[in-house]
């Protein structure tokens, strides 16, 4: 949107200072258009209007109005340090999991930014293969306005134990993250002197470890014992843009307190997202009471606009095959009139931060109906492992002619606007979602739903809540394989899973 000779005409409204445009929103129905740009010095008002009329000269008629935000970014070394570990984490998690910011050195000339690592043997050899400094010196020059040099030494430490692979996100890279917040009213302190009244959004903690407070209402809870016979509560709480569940260890002072919990209550939680094994997992430190604001609208992110039309896979009509099927013969539970879901399946290389996705499967219901589905393979660039292929069927020779997901993103994006997105373990789906769309400026920030989650809460009696033996309890059947068939029983399951529960989680 922004060429050559528009961003020189930007730049020069600033003639102190450094101007880069991160990123442009247009709201079709507002006729709006938003221009976020980051600048090394502070951009007032003014400069900001002659901005946005420079802008709008450029645009077709259908841009009504043209508004900028700037942001004063300043390539210092505390800041430029934990951006360069923020790259490594996010584009490299594993290969690159021991670079420090203690490894980080950085200089400046002039305009002119010089960034050095001195990194162990193997990541130095993985760094020159795989040619990380150019995508690490673009990626720098986005995130600031400056010029970026990067280079690299191999500091000898040789190869890295194994054992320190795990990836733990710094506090400050914790900071650095982009998360919207929201205010409850009239905390009243249950456990806790520490009233806070300010949590981050429930959709945007996705990945994060570490410490967190979190507020909504209560879906459901319920007391279990541990193996030494001692009582614990596992909580879910919903905000309306996601649902969160956590588990908290009552002393014995504070067990009558929990057992008065019920749902319907709003809490503001204080918890740490922690690492058990392959598994995240909220742990509650403690609970007070709030008011969950009635009319609460979750805050837009700076993102892609949704594109007008497909590209490159369209949705395709979706016919029960069988009219017997209890889609088409059983009641529609009320709450799904006037609501639209997703419900997706991903297939990928594996479960590791670096792997990719394979295969996008996905229903839309709409009022309590599957209208249409949206399936494709996708190119991970990347070999596919046996153990992979054996599980999925899906193998390298299948995926070679298949598009790239940064060719099949937007499509996918377009497809879930509007929706609240489900899935059967929906944590695991929705990282590798985020994980390949954030490069994009993709952000998918829909309301989320996990049947894991909900089946966990209603159904009672089964071996265990994988997604076939939840299927053949209610008598869903696998028509395909691979994603789209997951996608498809699984919104049969949520359907049956919302007819038990009586209603929506939110």
């Amino acid at each position: 949107m922004i060429d050559a000779k528009l961003n020189e005409q930007l730049c020069s409204i600033l003639p102190h200072g450094r101007l880069r445009v991160k990123n442009a929103l247009f709201k079709k129905n507002e006729r709006l258009l938003t221009v976020y740009v980051n600048a090394s010095v502070s951009v007032d008002a003014e400069q900001r209007a002659k901005m946005a009329a420079l802008v709008k000269s450029y645009m077709p008629p259908i841009v009504g109005d043209v508004v900028v935000e700037a942001s004063k970014i300043i390539a210092l070394e505390e800041f430029v340090r934990p951006t360069v570990i923020k790259f490594f984490r996010e584009r490299h998690r594993i290969a690159c999991s021991t670079v420090e910011e203690k490894d980080v050195s950085v200089s400046s000339e002039g305009e002119l930014v010089k960034v050095s690592l001195s990194l162990e043997s193997s990541v130095y050899d993985f760094y020159v293969s795989k040619n990380v400094e150019a995508e690490l010196k673009s990626y720098l020059e986005d995130e600031f306005v400056e010029d970026f040099v990067v280079s690299a030494t191999d500091s000898g430490r040789g190869k890295t134990d194994a054992s320190k692979l795990e990836y733990v996100p710094t506090e400050r890279e914790t900071q650095f993250s982009f998360r919207r917040e929201l205010k409850v009213d009239e905390v009243t302190k249950y456990f806790d002197d520490d009233e806070t009244d300010t949590a981050t959004y429930i959709a945007d903690t996705g990945g994060m470890l570490g410490p967190v407070y979190l507020a909504g209402v209560i879906t459901n809870i319920r007391e279990q014992m541990t193996k030494n016979e001692k009582p614990f509560f596992k909580i879910d709480f919903s905000d309306r843009t996601g649902v969160a569940s956590g588990v908290i260890f009552p002393n014995k002072d504070k067990l009558p307190k929990m057992r008065k919990l019920e749902q319907g209550v709003g809490i503001i939680v204080r918890g740490e997202f922690e690492m058990r094994g392959e598994y995240r997992n909220l742990r509650i430190n403690s609970i007070n009471l709030c008011t969950f604001p009635q009319n609460f609208v979750p805050k837009e992110r700076p993102k892609k606009p949704v594109p007008e039309s497909y590209y490159l896979v369209k949705p395709q009509p979706l016919v029960i095959e069988k009219q017997e099927n209890f889609l088409d013969v059983k009641e529609i539970p009320a709450d799904f009139i006037g609501r639209t879901f997703v419900v997706f399946d991903f297939e990928t290389t594996g479960t590791d931060f670096d792997d990719k996705i394979t295969e996008i499967g996905a229903v839309k219901v709409v009022d309590g109906k599957p209208i249409e589905y949206f399936s494709a393979l996708v190119n991970p660039k990347k070999h596919i492992p046996q153990e992979v292929v054996n599980l999925t069927g899906i193998d390298d020779s299948m995926v070679a002619d298949a598009p790239t997901f940064d060719e099949v993103c937007p499509d996918f994006y377009k497809f879930c606007h509007g929706a609240t997105l489900v899935a059967h373990n929906i944590e695991f789906d929705s990282r590798f979602l985020k994980n390949q769309s954030a490069p994009l400026d993709y952000v998918f920030d829909n309301p989320q739903m996990d049947t894991l989650a909900l089946a966990r809460e209603c159904i009672y009696g089964v071996a265990n809540y994988k997604l076939n033996t939840l299927c053949d309890k209610f008598g869903i059947v696998f028509r395909h394989h691979r994603a789209y068939s997951d996608a498809l029983a699984t919104a049969e399951l949520f359907i049956e899973i919302i007819r038990i529960r009586k209603s929506l989680p939110f």
